[in-house]
């Protein structure tokens, strides 16, 4: 996740202490504001045990990945406190949950690049 294109590992301003977030660097295009948590980050990555994600999708990315199981609406979002399109991503448990946090990733990393 941190060797994406213009992406600044960090910790996270918004998260519990550990957190490791994808911030956009620099000088890098910005998608619209709901691409982003906080700033410029896009997603964060929990802390051991844990290992699940926070990530801002495109609307309807969110709603295929929840509908699918792959992620549910942040607790915040569900309060209306920040936008719907934030999702908590399941820390993955083999290859092939592997495979589908990397596509949502790329998806919230596209989404947050877009202008």
């Amino acid at each position: 996740m941190f060797a994406l294109p213009g992406v600044v590992e960090a910790p996270s301003r918004i998260s519990v202490p550990g957190a490791r977030a994808l911030v956009l660097a620099p000088g890098e295009a910005l998608g619209p504001r709901e691409a982003f948590l906080i700033d410029r980050e896009f997603a964060h990555l929990h802390p051991a045990p844990d290992h699940s994600l926070h990530a801002m999708l495109p609307i309807e990315t969110a709603d295929d990945a929840i509908a699918k199981g792959w992620a549910e609406p942040h607790p915040v979002a569900l309060r209306g406190l920040i936008p719907a399109n934030a999702v908590m991503l399941y820390a993955p448990r083999d290859e092939a949950e592997l495979d589908v946090v990397e596509t949502l990733v790329r998806a919230s990393h596209a989404f947050a690049r877009s202008a």
